[in-house]
C-alpha cells in the first residue's frame, strides 16, 4: 500500500496509526499518529520506530516479527519516549504480507490507556446507598448538607465516570474520570444539554445511538447502553463504553435529574477479541487451530449424513520436519511451517477449512469434492512442496508431504472416526515412500499393528484386567499461604516389564477404541479408595481428578460416587473434578447436566487446559465451575512474550470477574512464579512447585 492511499483512510480516524516496514521504518502516520509522535509535517516521516521509543532493539526487533506474522491485532508493551506518551497502549498487526517485488507492511496503533478499574455492580450499590442515606436525611438541612459533601467526595474517588443532570437534561456535574472521558469539565459544561457532552455512537454502524438519559426521564427506570456503543470526546479519542442512567427520584418519588453511569472498556473489548481469534487460530501460522477444525468436520460429518453430500478430509504431515527442526533449531521449524501453512492456503477452494492440527500436521477440509477430482486436488498439494527450498542460516533444506484421505459421506460415523482413517492414510502414504498421497481403503487397517495402535488397545484392555495403571499425584499450592492445598491426581500405566508408560502414549488411542470410560471409572474407584484410607489415617487432603469427555453422564462413575457418598459424605468437600474446556464445550449440554448432579452431592469442578480450545467465555456463565486452570503453554513463556501475558492476564481477570478461582500450570521458575503472584494468579502448579510421583 502506497503511503498516500494509507493517509486517505486513516487520516479521518481518531486512534493513532502509523504504516511500517517489516524492519520498523516508518512509512506514513495519520493526523492522530503525527500529533502522538510530534513529526514534522513539512516532511514525510522517513525515520525508525525506534527513535521513540526506549524499548530494548532486541526487544523491538522481536515485537516487530510477532506483528509479521499476524493479522489480528496483538499487543506489545512499547516504552516510549516523552511524557505525552508514556501511557498509551499499541497493537500491531500484518497489513500486507511479502511478495517477490513488495516488502511486508504492517500497521501499528495507539490508543491512551485510561481504563477503569471499578466494577459497575459496586458503583450501583454505593449510588443506592446515597439514595437511602440523602431520603433519612432530608428533614435536616445541615445533615442534608453533610451528605451532599460525603456524595461529592465519593463520586471524585470513584472509579466510574459519573455525570449528573437535571430534570431537563441539562449538565450539572461531572466526576473527574467522566471529565477526562468526554474531555469536558465540570465548570464549562454546566448547563448543557447532556448529548453535546456525552456524545455516542454505535461503533459498527458509526450512527448516532439513543442517548440514555432522554430515555430515563421519560420512562423513569434504570436504562442501560447497547451493546458496541462507543463515546468520541471532545478532541475526538473514541472509547469503547458500558453505562446505565438512572432516576433522581426525591421523598415523593418525583424525578429531579439522572445519574449517569459509564466506563472505558476498551481495553476489555480489545483483550476480548483477541482471546476470541486465538480460541480459532494457530498464533504461530494464522490458520485454524485443531478445535475450530474439529468443530468444523463434526458439523460436516452431520450435514453428510443429513444430506447425502460427500465430503474429503486430507491428513497431511511433513515428511523431513523433525530433522530440520532437531538441526536447525525451534526458530527454523517454526519459520518453515509459517512458509508451508502460507503454500498449502494457496491451494484452497472456496469453502474449504486448513488447519495446523498440531506439530508438523495440517489438515484440510474439502467442501463438495467430486470422486473425479479427488487426484488433482490431492496432487496439488503435493506439488505445493514440489521446488519448495527452505533456506535458513545459509543452508538449504527440501521437505515434502504425505497426505491421508479419507471420505465423508452418508457411511460416515463419527469425526473422530474420520480422523481416524486420514491417520491411517497418511501413515500408509509414509510407509510407500512418502512424498505422495494415499486414499483410506479397509485394506489399511492391517497396518495398523505397525502403526502402534492395535497392541496399544491390547495393552490397556490388560492393564484393565490386570491392575497395572498407577496413580501419581502433583501438587497445587495457593499462593496466599504457599501451602498445598490439593493434589491433581495423574494417570501411568505400567507394563509386563514394569516400564511406566505416560499418559500421552495411552490416552489419545483409549479415546479413539471408546475404553475412557473404563478407565476412567478405574481413576474414581481407586482415587476414593485412597481417600477413604487418609480419613482413616486422620488426614484431610482433596484430590483433583481428570474425566475424559466420553465420561460425562456415565452412570457407572455415577453410581460409583454416589453409593461412596452416601456411605462418607464428608469426602464430596475432599473432590475436585477437572474437565478440559474442549470436551465441555462440545459435550455442553452433557456436562451441564453431568456436573449438576455431581455438584448437588458437593463435588467441585475445575476448567482445564483454559485457553487452548475455548469457542467463548459464555460457556462459563452456565458450566458450575469453580476453578479455572490456565493452560501451561501461555505460562511456560509469559516472561518474554507479550502475547502470553495478554492471555493470562485476561483469562484471571475475567475468571475473577465471575467469581472463579485461577490456577496456573507448567510453573518452571520462580520469575514466573513472583510475575504470577504479582497479576494475582490465586494457585500455581508445575515442575517448580512439585514433581509427580505415586500417590501417598
Amino acid at each position: 500500500m502506497q503511503a498516500n492511499e494509507f493517509l486517505q483512510l486513516a487520516d479521518a480516524l481518531p486512534e493513532s496509526l502509523i504504516l511500517l516496514s517489516a524492519e520498523g521504518r516508518i512509512i506514513a502516520a495519520n493526523k492522530s499518529a503525527v500529533r502522538f509522535l510530534q513529526i514534522d509535517h513539512d516532511r514525510p516521516p522517513d525515520c525508525f520506530l525506534g527513535e521513540f521509543t526506549d524499548t530494548n532493539p532486541e526487544r523491538l526487533e522481536a515485537v516487530l516479527r510477532t506483528w509479521s506474522r499476524s493479522r489480528s491485532a496483538v499487543p506489545a508493551a512499547l516504552k516510549w519516549k516523552g511524557e505525552n506518551r508514556r501511557y498509551w497502549r499499541c497493537q500491531g498487526f500484518l497489513l500486507t504480507p511479502a511478495t517477490k517485488t513488495e516488502k511486508a507492511q504492517l500497521v501499528l496503533r495507539c490508543i491512551p490507556d485510561k481504563s477503569s478499574a471499578s466494577e459497575f455492580s459496586a458503583l450501583n450499590r454505593e449510588l443506592e446507598r446515597q439514595q437511602r442515606t440523602l431520603r433519612k436525611l432530608l428533614d435536616s438541612r445541615d445533615q442534608l448538607a453533610k451528605a451532599h459533601e460525603l456524595a461529592l467526595v465519593t463520586l471524585h474517588s470513584i472509579g466510574d465516570a459519573v455525570i449528573t443532570t437535571n430534570s431537563r437534561g441539562e449538565v450539572e456535574f461531572l466526576n473527574p474520570i467522566a471529565e477526562t472521558l468526554t474531555g469536558w469539565n465540570t465548570s464549562t459544561a454546566q448547563g448543557k444539554p447532556v448529548d453535546k457532552i456525552f456524545n455516542i455512537i454505535n461503533e459498527v454502524t458509526r450512527q448516532p445511538a439513543v442517548n440514555p438519559v432522554a430515555r430515563c426521564l421519560t420512562e423513569g427506570r434504570i436504562v442501560g447502553l447497547a451493546n458496541h456503543t462507543a463515546l468520541i470526546a471532545r478532541d475526538g479519542t473514541e472509547y469503547v463504553i458500558e453505562d446505565s442512567a438512572a432516576p433522581i427520584r426525591d421523598s415523593h418519588g418525583e424525578i429531579h435529574g439522572v445519574v449517569l453511569v459509564f466506563r472505558d472498556v476498551t481495553g476489555d473489548r480489545l483483550a476480548r477479541r483477541q482471546l476470541e481469534y486465538l480460541a480459532q487460530h494457530d498464533i504461530l501460522t494464522g490458520l485454524h487451530n485443531r478445535h475450530y477444525f474439529e468443530l468444523q468436520l463434526d458439523h460436516v460429518v452431520k450435514l453428510a449424513t443429513r444430506e447425502r453430500s460427500r465430503y474429503a478430509l486430507f491428513y497431511i504431515d511433513l515428511d523431513q520436519f523433525k530433522a530440520i527442526n532437531d538441526t536447525a533449531g525451534h526458530a527454523a521449524g517454526d519459520s518453515l511451517l509459517t512458509e508451508v501453512a502460507h503454500l498449502f492456503a494457496s491451494r484452497l477452494r472456496k469453502g474449504d477449512i486448513l488447519a495446523r492440527l498440531g506439530g508438523d500436521e495440517f489438515g484440510v477440509l474439502l467442501n463438495n469434492l467430486p470422486m473425479d477430482a479427488l487426484d488433482t486436488v490431492a496432487r496439488s498439494y503435493v506439488q505445493a512442496l514440489e521446488g519448495f527450498h527452505f533456506n535458513w542460516d545459509g543452508r538449504q533444506y527440501d521437505i515434502t508431504p504425505s497426505v491421508g484421505i479419507a471420505i465423508i459421506d452418508q457411511a460416515t460415523v463419527s469425526a473422530a472416526e474420520v480422523m481416524r482413517e486420514a491417520d491411517i492414510a497418511c501413515y500408509t502414504a509414509k510407509r510407500e515412500g512418502r512424498n505422495r498421497y494415499h486414499l483410506y481403503s479397509a485394506d489399511d487397517e492391517s497396518g495398523l499393528d505397525a502403526l502402534g495402535e492395535m497392541g496399544m488397545v491390547n495393552e490397556i484392555r490388560s492393564a484393565l484386567v490386570n491392575n497395572s495403571f498407577v496413580l501419581y499425584t502433583q501438587s497445587i499450592v495457593a499462593m496466599a499461604t504457599d501451602t498445598n492445598v490439593m493434589s491433581e491426581v495423574l494417570l501411568r500405566m505400567t507394563t509386563g516389564t514394569a516400564d511406566v508408560i505416560p499418559p500421552a502414549a495411552f490416552i489419545p488411542v483409549a479415546e479413539r477404541y471408546g475404553l475412557m470410560p473404563m478407565i476412567d471409572q478405574w481413576v474414581v474407584r481407586t482415587t476414593l479408595a485412597q481417600l477413604q484410607s487418609n480419613i482413616t489415617r486422620g488426614l484431610d487432603h482433596t484430590y483433583s481428578i481428570n474425566l475424559s469427555g466420553s465420561s460425562f453422564g456415565d452412570s457407572e462413575i455415577l453410581s460409583i460416587l454416589k453409593s461412596t457418598l452416601a456411605e462418607s459424605p464428608q469426602l464430596a468437600r475432599q473432590i475436585m473434578i477437572e474437565v478440559t474446556e474442549t470436551s465441555a464445550v462440545r459435550h455442553i449440554e452433557k456436562a451441564i447436566d453431568f456436573m449438576r448432579e455431581l455438584c448437588s452431592l458437593g463435588i467441585r469442578f475445575a476448567l482445564d487446559d483454559f485457553g487452548t480450545g475455548f469457542s467463548s467465555f459464555a460457556y462459563l456463565k452456565h458450566l458450575p465451575i469453580e476453578v479455572i486452570k490456565i493452560d501451561g503453554t501461555f505460562v511456560r513463556d509469559i516472561m518474554t512474550d507479550p502475547v502470553d501475558q495478554a492471555m493470562v492476564r485476561s483469562i484471571n481477570h475475567i475468571a475473577h470477574s465471575l467469581g472463579k478461582k485461577t490456577i496456573a500450570e507448567f510453573v518452571e521458575n520462580e520469575e514466573v512464579l513472583d510475575y504470577l503472584r504479582e497479576i494475582g494468579v490465586d494457585m500455581v502448579q508445575g515442575y517448580h512447585i512439585d514433581r509427580p510421583g505415586p500417590i501417598h
